[in-house]
């Protein structure tokens, strides 16, 4: 299990270089990846247990990015639980606005819902103190690196 699927989605492309910053992180750490800019549930075997890291931008008012929409669609048509996926999740947003990272919250509130379990703590990126998001993930992954080898062990 130590494929890990990056899911992105993203408006300007800000987080796609999250998204890649992070993989070659976790590649680094000898992790398989697979990079999904854009997602889509039916190239997924939810019968198997999964790895997911999310990286999610909120666009406008608290919206899922257009990339993002039709994965969120179908995972709302899956009815089965998803207690073989583990994901982890990183939302970007800017925090001056009340929705900073909402749609990242709520993806996490769907998976939970659904029946998969979070690796670690939700990261919330915010572009006003971190211009650069990347350099941001560059101090969580090995958290999540450490979580993962737990996970796996």
């Amino acid at each position: 299990m130590s494929q890990i699927e990056i899911l992105v989605g993203s408006t300007l492309g800000g987080t796609e270089y999250v998204a890649e910053a992070a993989q070659t992180l976790l590649e680094e750490a000898f992790f398989d990846t697979d990079l999904h800019l854009e997602p889509d549930l039916n190239e997924m075997s939810l019968q198997e247990e999964q790895i997911w890291l999310v990286c999610l931008a909120t666009h406008g008012a608290g919206d899922y990015p257009e990339n993002f929409k039709d994965f969120v669609d179908q995972l709302q048509q899956v009815n089965a639980p998803l207690d073989g996926v583990r994901y982890a999740i990183v939302g970007i947003g800017d925090s001056n606005y009340d929705t900073f990272c909402e749609a990242a919250k709520n993806l996490d509130y769907i998976l939970e819902e659904m029946g998969a379990q979070r690796i670690g703590d939700r990261l919330e990126i915010d572009v006003v103190v971190h211009p650069m998001p990347e350099d941001r993930i560059a101090d969580w992954i090995p958290l999540l690196i450490e979580d993962l080898n737990e996970l796996i062990d």
